[in-house]
């Protein structure tokens, strides 16, 4: 039944064999083995996605650019998101997608760190922490100004060589 999945699926071979859950509720995918392009779907009938864990697994494909985790949302879009964890996924040969990133990036006066090619969901950045790290002796003031688009973007008051440290998540309950 949509929305009540509550299930684990735990070292599992998939062998060129995915998964398709449909409004997963309580979905734990662990210590499996994806094999050949083999890949999860999230599928939104409801638009629910809740405790959903997809982590540890090794992924294994044919680099034809097949994602590890998909959404399909062409019964409606993903409404109730909420502690979904797609994270420290072993990937060979597939793209990897999460629910976690992190990057770091320099520049001088405004960084615009792009998540948008890792994490899943469409637009949804729940929780941004960064570090900024100055070259040379000067520390000016900098604040974060945007997240949208899966994008953030970090400036300072003054140009000034420095690298920055971004860290994202899609899951934190709000």
């Amino acid at each position: 039944m949509p929305g009540n999945t509550q299930t684990r699926i735990v070292n599992s071979y998939m062998d060129y064999t995915g998964i398709v859950a449909e409004d997963p509720v309580q979905l734990h995918i662990s210590s499996s083995f994806f094999l050949g392009d083999a890949f999860i779907v999230l599928k939104s009938i409801n638009g629910v996605a809740k405790g959903v864990y997809i982590v540890d697994n090794l992924f294994s494909g044919k680099n034809n650019g097949v994602e590890i985790v998909k959404l399909d949302q062409s019964n409606g879009a993903f409404k109730q998101i909420d502690k979904v964890f797609v994270d420290r996924n072993t990937v060979q040969g597939m793209n990897t997608r999460a629910t976690i990133a992190r990057a770091s990036m320099q520049g001088n006066g405004t960084w615009t760190v792009d998540f948008s090619s890792i994490l899943l969901f469409p637009n949804l950045i729940k929780h941004v922490q960064y570090s900024f790290s100055a070259s040379g002796s000067s520390f000016p003031n900098h604040a974060l100004r945007n997240v949208s688009e899966n994008r953030v973007v970090i400036e300072s008051d003054v140009a000034v060589p420095a690298t920055v440290f971004v860290t994202v998540d899609q899951g934190v309950t709000s």
